[in-house]
């Protein structure tokens, strides 16, 4: 059988260790021993006394909890705990996405503008696709619904595009248009 365990020997000099263990100890001599010396140590510690802390550790004594209350405080810092960067570095992220978008895409006039009507020059075309590809740089291929939802494509978008196609752009129009409802029906 094993040796007393140190709770066992605790339980033993208390009076409530089990018969089977207690049978154990009389017959072995190491946890004897150590009862013996552990009972010893105890008794030592019962009679020494403890001296009472001097009337000033008790004046003080508050106060040194105060200080190292902020102490402590001042160690982890006084910025609330949303202010730190791992909340603040999405934040910065989808601010920037933003400001990028916000510059990329150009404003559109105003649909009943006599601007509006005319076919838009060369550069401000060539311009406008490569804010196009600044975008798509930036936030990845996205479908013409997301874009919708983000608010990149303003509504009267689609008119304009149609005002701007040629003669022939618009007869294939026509014709996809015209498809499209002859399957839509059937």
């Amino acid at each position: 059988m094993t040796h007393l365990s140190s709770d066992e020997l605790i339980d033993a000099v208390e009076g409530l260790l089990p018969p089977e263990r207690h049978a154990h100890l009389a017959a072995c001599d190491v946890c004897q021993r150590e009862l013996a010396g552990l009972s010893s140590v105890l008794s030592d510690a019962k009679h020494t006394s403890i001296p009472e802390p001097s009337p000033l550790f008790w004046q003080h004594f508050s106060e040194r909890v105060r200080t190292a209350i902020d102490d402590d405080a001042s160690q982890s810092g006084n910025w609330p705990s949303w202010i730190r960067w791992q909340v603040l570095a999405p934040i910065g992220v989808a601010a920037m996405i933003i400001l990028g978008l916000m510059i990329a895409v150009p404003k559109q006039n105003p649909v009943d503008s006599p601007l509006a009507l005319q076919a838009p020059e060369a550069p401000e075309t060539l311009q406008a696709s490569e804010s196009w590809v600044m975008v798509t740089e930036l936030v990845g291929n996205i479908d013409l619904d997301t874009a919708s939802a983000a608010g990149v494509i303003e509504p009267g978008v689609a008119e304009q595009a149609v005002l701007h196609l040629t003669a022939e752009e618009q007869q294939e129009l026509t014709r996809l248009l015209k498809a499209e409802l002859q399957r839509a029906k059937s």
